[in-house]
């Protein structure tokens, strides 16, 4: 089997990862059996540039990565972007208004390039202040830099728990602070999405990983693009991908929005993207 006309784009959150949000062992070996015949791997995910390394190093992909839900086209090897997609001014000054209708304790992550910024004036109300682990810069909201690439509005839970998957599933904004901010996107011409019951992200205009996987594809001169996604901000993805799959006990499954298309594999926890090698195998 040689899969050198493939380009494989994965999801990395509750697609790549299993049980506690970590990398299944089978994952990884089926990766690297991808590649190793031939084909490419990268992640896709909503997640930028400044979180890379801290979250995708044990994976063994070989192709650039798809960060900011497609905003960016990052070269792992050479630390540099590809393509990199940013809100004009004026949507700049329309995202800044969605800050003033979040509720008491709600955060807005803003990405920049390699960084990430927590306007000053909310990060001392929310959850994220003191949070273990983040490289987030907290500077008042009009210093932070230009070249905003993703603006990733945050409600968690007050009794947030990573490790258990029921914090992903149960809690979020209220639906009416949803629509508010995706009438005020639609606006100002911006691609707004609500990734997690709690996460709600906006990207500049006609960006999003499908858009993004099909202009690596080309960049790769793959002709096969494959994708596996389990999200709401996968959708485009899944629907621009020539095959797809997405993993039982999903998001997706449970709000009925799985492609007619997608073929469904194992659960995320039962190693996901070694039974998308498999069915590839065999295909």
């Amino acid at each position: 089997m040689n899969f050198a006309d493939i380009l494989l784009v994965s999801d990395y959150d509750n697609t790549m990862t299993g049980e506690m949000h970590l990398v299944p062992e089978e994952n990884l070996c089926a990766v690297r059996k991808f590649t190793e015949k031939g084909g490419a791997f990268t992640i896709a995910s909503g997640r930028g540039m400044r979180e890379w390394y801290e979250s995708f190093h044990e994976v063994p992909f070989n192709a650039p990565l798809i960060l900011s839900n497609g905003a960016a086209i990052f070269d792992a090897k050479a630390k540099q972007a590809l393509y990199e997609a940013v809100l004009t001014d004026r949507q700049k000054q329309l995202t800044k208004d969605l800050f003033r209708i979040l509720p008491a304790g709600c955060c807005g992550l803003i990405e920049v390039g390699d960084k990430s910024f927590i306007p000053a004036e909310i990060y001392e109300q929310s959850l994220f202040k003191g949070f273990p682990g983040q490289e987030i810069l907290t500077p008042p909201m009009e210093e932070i830099p230009d070249g905003w690439s993703k603006v990733c509005f945050i409600q968690l839970p007050s009794e947030f728990n990573l490790q258990d998957k029921k914090t992903f599933e149960g809690n979020g904004f209220d639906t009416a602070l949803v629509d508010q901010a995706q009438k005020l996107a639609e606006e100002a011409g911006l691609s707004g999405i609500r990734s997690l019951p709690f996460v709600y992200e906006i990207s500049p205009e006609g960006v999003d990983k499908g858009t993004s996987a099909r202009r690596l594809q080309q960049l790769l001169g793959r002709k096969l693009l494959a994708a596996v996604g389990d999200a709401p901000n996968d959708l485009a993805l899944l629907h621009a991908a020539d095959l797809c799959f997405v993993p039982k006990g999903s998001i997706l499954e449970s709000e009925g929005a799985v492609p007619e298309n997608a073929i469904l594999t194992v659960r995320c926890e039962e190693a996901s993207i070694a039974d998308v090698v498999k069915i590839l195998e065999e295909m």
